[in-house]
């Protein structure tokens, strides 16, 4: 009996030794990413839509994570800014194709938001406005690793509309409906909430496939189609145009590799130390 609460004991002490050892350590600074096909926007300041102004206001609430920093907003026109003062939401606003890397700085910004595209029918930001923010990735980067968040807005009919975030994430085009939007359980855990009744623009890929990273996760759903994503503490490093983001929170893989190493190094100890126990017998 004593033998067998000794061998027992050892299998613990290796699989949890072991286990702290090789579980990822916690960032001390990752950002929130949150990107969506609804315009929430335009439906907030053009059409006073009570889902909009909600889905808005959670989105950029998850990007800034408890910071009270003003929100960097990248908007073209005036949608996106007269949202965020109708929700009371402090910011300071860059027209796109005027933004410098300097601008990208967590130490000023809780996050950065951009505005929906042209294509959506009515919205601020062209193409070529996004593409301008993208130019400056590595700040971008720099700044989400700090901490910074980033919320963006319909791309519509733009392919690369979300090419400022400096990982994959493809627009998946599409033309969803305005109703039938619902929460997954892991968008209401990050606190995001669907938007309905409002004409809608983009879907996304399923996150791993179609040029959305795999450490996306789904948010917001229709009918099976997905419609917003996020990435919940995000560092993001770059080498040239060449970048790769990381999260804090191991993939599922990831817990499964390190689930079979456990039990693998509490097999091991158990063999050990009962060729131990029968050389003392």
């Amino acid at each position: 009996m004593h033998v067998k609460r000794v061998l027992v004991s050892a299998v613990v002490t290796a699989i949890l030794g072991a286990g702290f050892g090789l579980l990822p350590t916690t960032q001390a600074a990752a950002g929130d990413i949150v990107l969506t096909g609804h315009d929430a926007d335009f439906h907030a300041t053009v059409a006073d839509s009570a889902s909009a102004y909600a889905a808005l206001k959670a989105e950029i609430t998850f990007a800034r994570n408890g910071s009270t920093l003003p929100v960097l907003t990248l908007d073209a026109g005036t949608e996106l800014t007269k949202a965020l003062t109708t929700l009371g939401i402090s910011f300071t606003n860059v027209l796109p194709t005027a933004v410098t890397d300097a601008n990208f700085n967590h130490s000023t910004f809780s996050a950065f938001a951009v505005a929906s595209e042209v294509s959506c029918g009515g919205c601020d930001n062209t193409p070529a406005d996004n593409a301008a923010i993208a130019t400056h990735l590595s700040a971008i980067a720099a700044f989400v690793t700090a901490g910074g968040g980033i919320v963006g807005l319909a791309g519509a009919g733009d392919p690369l509309a979300y090419a400022y975030v400096p990982t994959a994430a493809s627009n998946g085009g599409g033309s969803p409906p305005s109703t039938g939007f619902v929460e997954t359980a892991a968008g209401t855990a990050a606190g995001l909430v669907a938007e309905n009744g409002d004409a809608t623009h983009n879907f996304f890929n399923t996150p791993g496939t179609g040029g959305l990273s795999s450490l996306f996760q789904v948010a917001e759903v229709n009918a099976g189609s997905i419609e917003t994503v996020f990435v919940s503490g995000a560092s993001i490093g770059c080498t040239g145009p060449s970048c790769t983001i990381t999260t804090a929170v191991p993939e599922a893989s990831t817990w499964a590799m390190m689930l079979l190493g456990f039990a693998g190094l509490g097999f091991t100890a158990y063999r050990r130390k009962s060729k131990l126990a029968l050389m003392a017998a």
